[in-house]
Formats: structure tokens, C-alpha cells, sequence
């Protein structure tokens, strides 16, 4: 036995050594955790200076609604028979009938509308963001438990190799264990690949030309907290109602439309204007005379008395209306459906781990002492350690599971996460 321990060390310090001589140099690493990310995206991006950008030229054409009419100013020479009439004049709409209040009102609403809209696509691009991290954090702890099962296995076949040497192991044990060992570094060569396949999504989602080598994503798949899935649904539905941007942004598109439709109504009323200037009148044999000019311009609604533009805003709001109520719905199924995924999710991680993980590495314990006691062979030994790295993965890919879940949950609540 004390000969079998002697084998176990020289195994692990050449297995150490090995998986010195394959690990590349690792580059400067930037590490982010998920609210960095989050930040830099919020600061870096195109897309989202796009969005606010798009807001501010609602509320550009808000203002310029809500702006009373310019006054003109006309000049007018008339000249017969040697009279000469001169005119300067300024005519102004008067806002008697109120529609520039509400043009004003509409127009707010409209910006209302937008910038919500705006919240909404950023929440949207922000899950996907965390979706990205999450796919960066289970490519880096598959990549971790990988090398840890593939380190476990180089020390064993290096056990191997000095016991066919001494004479007490057999050939076959040692090439069966090099061929285990090939196909966990294939393993661990692909979730290489899809680690820098997440780095680049990750990425992404900064300025452009940013570089993705050397990203790491901070932190732990097995960190994630419950939140809102340990929530009642009476308490989720109605927060969700009243936080989700899209919903917030169809409220205020229908109450734009119920005060276009009152401005349309209000064109059944006359218009009124008024001009006023100087007059300046004579001719080369009496001389010129001064005054003043005062013109009253009423507009009778008889042809256009605003049908047509309130059938128009009634129509748009019932539309809206009804966009509304189908949004609630398919919001109230997508709290349910998330909050019970991220339940059940994290319910089945903590359940997995304790039934199939915990388990497996006391399996791969006692494989390992039957082994050294000649009890089993090196095939029960592999299938000990590969039973084993399988329980650990299927964990991470629960937990990743759990955590996108949660992300979803977070989303169809409108929850905004604050980096």
C-alpha cells in the first residue's frame, strides 16, 4: 500500500507537469462581472446612443406641436391713377378653438410613448447581454471541470504506466486509459471552441472593434439568486403590468389618440384670425396721408368640420385598445411560464446535485480504493471517473438553465437590472 502511494505522488507530479506543457500563456485578462457588463454596454454601444437618440427626436416634434402659429408679415403697394396705396401688415391665427394645448398634450404623449418603447428595446437587448454572460460563464466552468476530470485522468495513467513498467499493471489498462484520456481532451478542446465562441457574443454587445480575448465573466453559475421566481404570482402579475415598458409605451400611444380625436373634434368650431398694420395712402398733388389697416378673418367649418381626423384617432385608439390587451395577456402567460421554468429549474439543480453529484464523487472515491485493493479493473475505474466529470456538466447545464430562466423571468416582469 505504501508502495501504491509512492506511485500516486511521482503520477501526480508528472501529471502536473504534463498539464503545465500544454496550458498556453494566458493573455490580460478583463474581467467583468455582469453588472460591468452591463455599464460598459449602457456606455459603449451604438445601438443604445440609437435608441435615446430616436427619443429625442420624438420630443423635438413634441415641442414643435405644441408651438402657437407664426404670425406673417406682408407688405403691398398699390398704385393707380397716381394713388399710391402702401400696406404693412401682420396677420395672426388666434387659438380660440384650444387645439394647440392639445396638439401640445397629444405631442407629449407621444414622447411618453417613445421613450418607453425605447426602455422596452433596451431591456430586451440587455437579457440578451446576460444571456451572452451566462453562455460565457458555463463555457468557462465546463472548460474548468473538463480539465479537472482530464487531470484526474493523466495522473491515472501515469499510475498505470509505472505499474506495466514494475511488471504489476497490464498493457490493455494503460491503452484503454490513454484512449479515455483522448476523448475528454477532445472535450475539453471543443468547450475551448465554445468559449471563445461566447467570448465573441459577449463582445459584441460592446463598442465595435472590441477585442474578446482574454474576457472572463466573474462570478459563479451556482451564485444565482431566486428573486422573483420565490414570488407569489399575485404579487408578480400586477408589478409586471405596471414595470413593463412596451405595456407602459401602449398606455400612452391610446391616451395620445383620445386627445387627438377631442383636437379633430374641435375644428367644428370657427376659426378666427386677425391682420393689422399701417396704411399709407396719397398721390403727388395732395401729398400722403398715415393710418392703420384691421382686417377680422373668421373660418367657417362647413366642408371640414374634423370627421374624417376623428374617425382617424378613434380608430388608432381602438386599435391600441386592443394591442393592449392582447400585450397584457401574452405578458401574464410569460411571467407564468418563466417564473415557473426558473422554479423548477433551480429546484431540479439543487435536487440534481445532491442525488447524482455528491453521489458520483463518493462513487469515484470508493472505485479508486477498490481499485488500488485489486477489487476492480481499470474499466470500472474509467466508467467510476466518467460517471462522475457527467454529473458535474449535467449540473452546470441545470444551473445555466436555471440562470437563463431567471433572465426571462426578469424580463417579462420588467425587471431593469441596475449595473
Amino acid at each position: 500500500m505504501n508502495h501504491w502511494r509512492q506511485w500516486r505522488a511521482i503520477a501526480g507530479v508528472a501529471g502536473a507537469a504534463a498539464l503545465a506543457a500544454v496550458t498556453p500563456h494566458p493573455v490580460a485578462a478583463q474581467t467583468l462581472t455582469e453588472a460591468d457588463a452591463i455599464a460598459r454596454m449602457r456606455q459603449e454601444h451604438p445601438a443604445v446612443r440609437a435608441l435615446r437618440l430616436g427619443v429625442r427626436e420624438v420630443e423635438a416634434d413634441a415641442r414643435e406641436r405644441s408651438l402657437p402659429a407664426n404670425p406673417t408679415v406682408s407688405y403691398t403697394r398699390e398704385d393707380a391713377a397716381g394713388n399710391r396705396d402702401d400696406f404693412l401688415l401682420v396677420s395672426q391665427e388666434l387659438p380660440l378653438r384650444g387645439r394647440t394645448g392639445l396638439f401640445g398634450a397629444a405631442a407629449g404623449r407621444a414622447a411618453e410613448a417613445a421613450g418607453a418603447q425605447a426602455d422596452a428595446d433596451l431591456l430586451d437587448f440587455e437579457a440578451s447581454l446576460r444571456l451572452a454572460f451566462t453562455e460565457l460563464l458555463l463555457a468557462q466552468e465546463r472548460t474548468v471541470a473538463t480539465n479537472a476530470g482530464l487531470s484526474e485522468l493523466r495522473r491515472l495513467v501515469e499510475l498505470l504506466r509505472v505499474r506495466e513498467q514494475e511488471g504489476e499493471g497490464s498493457r490493455f489498462d494503460r491503452q484503454r486509459a490513454e484512449r479515455e484520456v483522448a476523448d475528454v481532451e477532445a472535450d475539453l478542446a471543443i468547450a475551448g471552441i465554445g468559449r471563445l465562441a461566447a467570448q465573441a457574443r459577449l463582445t459584441a454587445f460592446f463598442a465595435p472593434g472590441s477585442d474578446p480575448e482574454g474576457l472572463v465573466a466573474a462570478g459563479r453559475l451556482a451564485d444565482l439568486e431566486a428573486g422573483a421566481a420565490a414570488e407569489s404570482l399575485e404579487t408578480l402579475l400586477p408589478r409586471a403590468l405596471e414595470q413593463r415598458a412596451d405595456y407602459r409605451a401602449l398606455v400612452s400611444r391610446e391616451a395620445r389618440w383620445v386627445i387627438e380625436r377631442r383636437a379633430a373634434e374641435r375644428l367644428r368650431l370657427p376659426g378666427a384670425a386677425v391682420t393689422a398694420g399701417l396704411k399709407r395712402s396719397g398721390n403727388a398733388l395732395i401729398g400722403a396721408d398715415a393710418g392703420y389697416a384691421l382686417t377680422a378673418t373668421v373660418g367657417v367649418p362647413v366642408f371640414n368640420r374634423g370627421q374624417l381626423q376623428a374617425a382617424r384617432a378613434e380608430a388608432a385608439r381602438a386599435r391600441l385598445e386592443a394591442e393592449r390587451h392582447v400585450l397584457r395577456g401574452r405578458i401574464e402567460r410569460e411571467v407564468r411560464v418563466a417564473r415557473t421554468a426558473a422554479s423548477r429549474y433551480s429546484a431540479l439543480a439543487d435536487e440534481y446535485r445532491a442525488t447524482s453529484v455528491e453521489p458520483a464523487a463518493e462513487l469515484a472515491s470508493i472505485a479508486q480504493a477498490a481499485y488500488e485493493e485489486g477489487e476492480y479493473g481499470v474499466l470500472e475505474l474509467l466508467d467510476a471517473h466518467r460517471v462522475t466529470l457527467g454529473a458535474v456538466l449535467r449540473e452546470l447545464e441545470l444551473l445555466a438553465a436555471a440562470r437563463r430562466a431567471m433572465i426571462e423571468l426578469d424580463r417579462a416582469a420588467g425587471e431593469t437590472p441596475s449595473p
